[in-house]
């Protein structure tokens, strides 16, 4: 007879330094769980407000990076505003932005009828296409 085994991924022994850290930047934060890796990074993933989160902390307590994907809503509005009138009759799908110590970028995705478009964009409102796809759905 074969069995099989369930088993469970072990939660990671994220240290106090982390946890404190991290409490302290996203103290609404929602569904936590924690990822860690080979060279002792933890990264935790959660909700907070509409957003989903992944941050990135070293093992002494130092944020990396984060990556928080959203909706138009919460994009700025300079970088709305440039996206509107480089990208009239656009739709903004959604929004990954990804922030570390030395950078901060916005990864917009665009749609309209016919295709799919990603758009970074600098804090500024500098646009530069980064793709553009067919809409399998389009015909």
């Amino acid at each position: 007879m074969t069995g099989l085994v369930a088993t469970a991924a072990a939660t990671p022994d994220v240290s106090e330094k982390i946890k404190k850290a991290f409490n302290e930047t996203f103290s609404s934060a929602q569904n936590v769980t924690w990822q860690e890796f080979e060279n002792k990074n933890c990264q935790a993933n959660f909700k907070q407000d509409e957003m989903t989160i992944k941050a990135m902390y070293d093992k002494e307590g130092n944020l990396l990076e984060t990556i928080r994907y959203y909706n138009e809503k919460y994009l700025t509005p300079n970088i709305i505003a440039n996206l509107k009138k480089k990208y009239p009759g656009k739709e903004i799908f959604g929004v990954t932005e990804i922030t570390n110590e030395n950078d901060i970028s916005f990864y917009v995705t665009l749609k309209d009828d016919k295709n799919w478009y990603t758009v970074k964009s600098d804090p500024y409102g500098n646009l530069g296409q980064i793709n553009k796809f067919k809409n399998a759905s389009a015909d």
